[in-house]
């Protein structure tokens, strides 16, 4: 996945994390803004760098929890961008206990190990299809990005 962090919990984290994990049932995936800007006058030939970031999730816990989560690919042959594609996703979730929920969520490193592995792995398909349909868009060949490990 793109994001190159530790990411760990300790025992009772982790117990924490399962509980938050029983407590919510995914609800909607939304793709809420994207945009795309190709570079036409850099023809691809050869390999290219593909650097992917994303910003802090937004969190909100109501009756229900809904993250907001924006993530920025940038493609590179040399030092030219060749494509860049954003994209902010809304997912929303139905909680239980949603006093449980936010309790759990205002611990950093709970909260840090839901957003980089919890969100990562349902928002990731979503991105490599919006991904490559743009690349495709953009006049390039679908360029796929590689599975989540």
């Amino acid at each position: 996945m793109p994001e190159k962090q530790e990411l760990r919990l300790n025992k009772d984290e982790f117990v924490e994390f399962r509980t938050l994990i029983d407590n919510i049932e995914i609800r909607d995936v939304i793709t809420v803004k994207q945009a795309f800007e190709a570079n036409r006058k850099q023809k691809v030939t050869g390999s290219v760098e593909v650097n992917i970031e994303s910003a802090p999730a937004e969190i909100n816990i109501e009756d229900q929890l809904t993250v907001l989560k924006s993530y920025r690919i940038v493609v590179k042959q040399g030092k030219k961008n060749v494509l860049v594609f954003s994209a902010t996703y809304e997912v929303s979730f139905d909680a239980k206990n949603a006093e449980k929920v936010k309790s759990i969520l205002e611990k950093e490193n709970i909260r840090q190990f839901f957003e980089g592995l919890q969100l990562s792995k349902i928002l990731w398909p979503f991105i490599r299809e919006e991904f490559r349909t743009a690349s495709s868009k953009a006049g390039m060949k679908p360029f796929t990005l590689p599975f989540m490990k």
